[in-house]
């Protein structure tokens, strides 16, 4: 199976955790393909670490690129449903961080634009397999 090439959308918390992890070949079947964030101190960190991603100012450069099959949208969740869905537009599957969103119609215009696509589309739920909380879940 060939190695999935994905984009980070957003290089905060999340998305700098997704980016080690890749990059520490924690999930062996993904690459980093390209990585974007709005903020320029983010992009330099990003550059000094790891020189061999290409970085971007823009999701919708990441998306024009043709570098990745698949973006993790790791931004503020307002943004979530409109990056998703142009991320659609342009042939991409998505993965999003938790929530899908605020509002009810902007969740439900992305789902509707998740399934038009044909590409695939889930969201993070990174801690589910936390002992933590898999022991909480269980003893509720």
């Amino acid at each position: 199976m060939a190695k999935v090439k994905i984009g980070i959308i957003g290089y905060g918390n999340m998305g700098f955790n997704h980016v080690k992890n890749i990059m520490s070949n924690k999930v062996p079947k993904m690459e980093v393909a390209a990585v974007c964030d709005i903020d320029e101190e983010r992009r330099k960190l990003l550059k000094d670490t790891y020189p061999e991603i290409p970085v971007f100012e823009t999701a919708e450069e990441v998306y024009k690129s043709g570098l990745c099959d698949t973006v993790l949208i790791a931004v503020p969740h307002y943004d979530h449903p409109a990056l998703a869905i142009k991320a659609f537009e342009y042939g991409l599957n998505v993965i999003t961080e938790k929530p899908a969103g605020v509002y009810t119609k902007q969740v439900k215009e992305m789902n509707e634009a998740a399934a038009k696509s044909g590409k695939l589309f889930g969201i993070m739920y990174n801690q589910r397999t936390n002992p933590v909380y898999q022991k909480l879940r269980k003893m509720i």
